[in-house]
This record gives structure tokens, C-alpha cells and sequence, in this order.
């Protein structure tokens, strides 16, 4: 089986196919659990730690996509010169399809998680 991705942006004409398989699945969590690393970066991280962190994450990102849409030189090419919410935007969708997750779903989630941590640190601030 598989699920369609759209990456026009990519110069893909056509939605792209993924396989639903166990290698692409066990993928997106450890590109999910490498994206949550970052987020749960204490805060009084370094800014060197911080910053090798997120260089990680985007390169780790960058390879993910590459290697389950099977990019080719021009696709990387295009990938390298996306803006960082286009990327943002394709691996969340990647990440749904392959996890059959409705995008709008992990969106609040996101914002719900958001709103508690901003709650969090009013009452921290208390």
C-alpha cells in the first residue's frame, strides 16, 4: 500500500507515492523523536548546544525527505532553496500520511501544546 504526498514545490508534477512500510514508519518516529529532542531543549541550553541541535534536526529533516520521496539532484537542489515553513510543511505532511494522521489533527495538537506551555510559564513566572 501507499500514501501520496503533494511536493509540487519539489518540481513533482503529481502527488509523490510513499510505501506504507515498517522502514518508512520506524523513519518518521525517529525524525518525529530527533524533532522533539530540540523542542525539549531545557532553557538554559547554550546557545552552542541549541544551535547544534537544530543544524541536526534540519539536516536530519533534509535526509528524511530525501530518502523517502527519493529525491533527485534537482529535487535536493529545490529542497535546499525551500523556505524553512514549505519544509516544515511537507515533513508534517509526510509524517501524517505514513502515521494515516489528519494533518489538522497534529496542527491543534501543536497549538494545544503551545497554549500549555505558555500557560506553564505565566505560572512559573508566579
Amino acid at each position: 500500500m501507499t500514501v501520496k504526498v503533494n511536493a509540487k514545490f519539489l518540481g513533482f508534477k503529481e502527488p509523490v507515492e510513499i510505501k506504507e512500510s515498517n522502514r518508512n514508519f520506524q523513519k518518521t518516529l525517529l525524525i518525529q523523536k530527533k524533532m522533539l529532542k530540540v523542542e525539549a531543549m531545557p532553557d538554559d541550553a547554550s546557545d552552542m548546544d541549541m544551535l547544534d541541535a537544530a543544524i541536526e534536526t534540519n539536516d536530519a529533516i533534509s535526509d528524511f525527505i530525501t530518502d523517502v520521496l527519493g529525491l533527485k539532484a534537482k529535487q535536493k537542489t529545490a529542497l535546499e532553496d525551500a523556505s524553512t515553513q514549505e519544509t516544515g510543511n511537507l515533513v508534517r505532511d509526510i509524517i501524517a500520511a505514513i502515521q494515516h494522521q489528519d494533518v489538522e489533527e497534529i496542527t491543534d495538537d501543536q497549538v494545544k501544546d503551545a497554549a500549555a506551555d505558555d500557560e506553564l510559564s505565566e505560572n512559573e513566572k508566579k
